[in-house]
């Protein structure tokens, strides 16, 4: 049976529109890479996501860093799931509409309650790093379903 890491590869280079959130299907992030612990996806910013000036909305930065770290939590094939206990951004650039960006996330501690993650966001063009952030997860009683 097919866990979260080897389901997450079977998706590299496809667009993520299907996931089981919803808010992160609406994203759409293309999935670029995926190791244990590990995950960088790029999108392009839409207007929708976007503030009055035209560049990203601070909470859709935080949507971003929030699905990617998903993803890197995922690629663990924990046995349980995990839940935000903290998200700790620091927005450094802006980036506009129509612009691609590409969120880099790594586990740095797993822990049997706590899982640290550490997030980058960078412009895809230039590399112009746009935030970063760090977060830690709680272990919850919820039990990761398996496929039928």
């Amino acid at each position: 049976m097919a866990q979260g890491l080897e389901l997450l590869q079977q998706r590299i280079g496809t667009v993520l529109n299907d996931t089981l959130s919803p808010a992160g299907s609406w994203l759409g992030f293309t999935l670029e890479s995926v190791s244990k612990g590990k995950a960088v996806a790029t999108l392009t910013v839409r207007p929708e996501m976007c503030n009055p000036y035209g560049n990203i909305h601070g909470g859709m930065m935080s949507l971003v860093i929030d699905e990617i770290i998903g993803f890197a939590v995922i690629s663990l094939n924990a046995e349980n799931h995990y839940t935000s206990v903290t998200l700790n951004v620091d927005f450094l650039y802006a980036i506009r509409r129509g612009e691609t960006l590409r969120a880099e996330a790594e586990v740095i501690r797993f822990g049997k309650k706590i899982i640290n993650v550490d997030v980058r966001v960078y412009h895809n063009d230039n590399s112009i790093l746009l935030a970063k952030a760090t977060s830690n997860l709680t272990a919850t009683n919820m039990p990761i379903l398996q496929e039928q």
